[in-house]
Formats: C-alpha cells, sequence, structure tokens
C-alpha cells in the first residue's frame, strides 16, 4: 500500500488513519496502532519541519507493507539528503515542548534506518514485528530521523 500526500500538516491525519487501519488488519492492537500511527506522524512532521522547511507544496508518500512477523514503512521525500549520523533526540530531562519525535519512533519502532540507496531525496524505513512474531536482534537504539 502507497500513499502520497503533499507536505501540508493538516494532511497528517491521513497518514495517522491510514497506519491505524492498515496495523490493525495486519494483527496489532488498537494501543500499538496508536503507537506507530505516532512514530509515522512525527517522521513526516520531521520531514515537512526540517527537510522541507515548513513548504506546504512538497511531496512525501509512505508505503506499508504487511509480512507474517511485521510491518515494514518506508517514508520517502524529496528532500535534500539528510546525515543520519546528525540527528540526535534531545535529553528527556531537558523539559519543554516539542523536540521528541526520534524519541516516539524509537519507542514505537524495532527499527528505523536510512536506505542509502534511495537516490532521489530519502527513504526512512522503520519496522515493528508482530507481538510473539519476531524479535528484533539489536543493542541501543536505532538510526533515526529527527
Amino acid at each position: 500500500m502507497r500513499i502520497a500526500i503533499s507536505s501540508h500538516p493538516s494532511l497528517l491525519h491521513i497518514l495517522r488513519g491510514v497506519v491505524r487501519w492498515r496495523v490493525q488488519e495486519a494483527g496489532f492492537s488498537p494501543s500499538d496502532a496508536e503507537g506507530l500511527a505516532m512514530a509515522i506522524d512525527e517522521a513526516a512532521t520531521n520531514v515537512i519541519r526540517h527537510t522541507y522547511s515548513n513548504r506546504p507544496d512538497a511531496k512525501l508518500s509512505l508505503d506499508i507493507q504487511t509480512f507474517p512477523d511485521r510491518v515494514e514503512f518506508a517514508l520517502e521525500d524529496a528532500g535534500p539528503k539528510v546525515r543520519a549520523e546528525d540527528i540526535r533526540p534531545r535529553p528527556l530531562d531537558d523539559l519543554r515542548p516539542g523536540g521528541l519525535g526520534t524519541y516516539f519512533i524509537n519507542c514505537f519502532m524495532d527499527e528505523a534506518y536510512y536506505d542509502e540507496n534511495f537516490a532521489e531525496g530519502n527513504r526512512l524505513r522503520l519496522l515493528k514485528y508482530l507481538p510473539g512474531k519476531g524479535s528484533p536482534n539489536h543493542e541501543g537504539p536505532s538510526q533515526e530521523r529527527r
């Protein structure tokens, strides 16, 4: 399943709704679906804010693929290349609004990384295993977007 929208923030509810519906169809609980929708929303919001500098006329797309043990997401944009090593979540003890997108992405996703082979812009790959169907084998935080 693929959905493409313009980078207008008012359209993010469409991405969240599609994610909620698709992951529940794949077997995730409503509460897990909310967390996954939040992670996708945070990643897309970061594209809009940081990659597109709040331009509402740019494009982004989301691919959702389901497998027996997991769901994989690919969020694509046409902005300048992002250097994954420059993206760090802010410390949680820094109490202020905003800036927790990478924290939420890492909380709800089992893997998050950039597809280095994506030639036009950026492709953020996000993966979530179904409960009891598989487990990620990684130590520490995933590579994240913003």
